[in-house]
């Protein structure tokens, strides 16, 4: 294996890594939330505009990952 073809699978691995990071942060948001409503409480909007501008990044990294995806799959063909 070439030193370039590690890099890309070391590449691969850290995309997957950080894709599994943002869909564990956005589980535990949404128990967080479910929880905190099933109590009775209604978060106050400090807390929900930050769970939105976290929520914006993450699916703005989830397109990275995407677009990533395809660019490798696209260059196998």
């Amino acid at each position: 294996m070439t030193p370039e073809q590690k890099e890309e699978i070391l590449h691969l691995i850290t995309a997957h890594e950080r894709t599994l990071a943002i869909c564990r942060a956005c589980a535990q948001t949404t128990r967080d939330l479910a929880w905190e409503i099933k109590r009775g409480a209604i978060p106050d909007a400090d807390a929900l505009r930050q769970t939105i501008d976290e929520s914006e990044r993450v699916l703005e990294d989830l397109g990275q990952v995407e677009i990533a995806i395809a660019e490798m799959k696209a260059a196998l063909w």
